[in-house]
């Protein structure tokens, strides 16, 4: 996953596609896609993203509430990746069903 290996594997300069002119950045993408506000998370988390993906379980859940947070939490930790990886081709992501 680009994001977790640095975010972006070559280091030129890409323009962001949404705003031309803008460099395409994690931080402006975090900014931009309003990662903090889909994923419920605070403002002073400076990358949600890693931070949940950090916190993923390495073995089986057992805690119900556990598991419940992250069935909510990992369909859309999968959409933001998803997103990001198409505006990193300089697409636009299809819009949702």
């Amino acid at each position: 996953i680009r994001w977790r290996i640095g975010w972006l594997p070559d280091s030129r300069y890409k323009a962001y596609l949404r705003h031309l002119g803008q460099p395409f950045t994690k931080a402006h993408a975090i900014y931009c896609l309003q990662i903090h506000r889909r994923l419920i998370m605070p403002q002073t988390i400076s990358d949600p993203l890693s931070f949940l993906l950090n916190m993923l379980p390495t073995k089986k859940l057992r805690a119900p509430n556990t598991t419940h947070s992250w069935t909510i939490r990992w369909p859309t930790i999968c959409r933001n990746l998803y997103e990001l990886d198409y505006l990193y081709r300089a697409k636009l992501p299809p819009t949702p069903p």
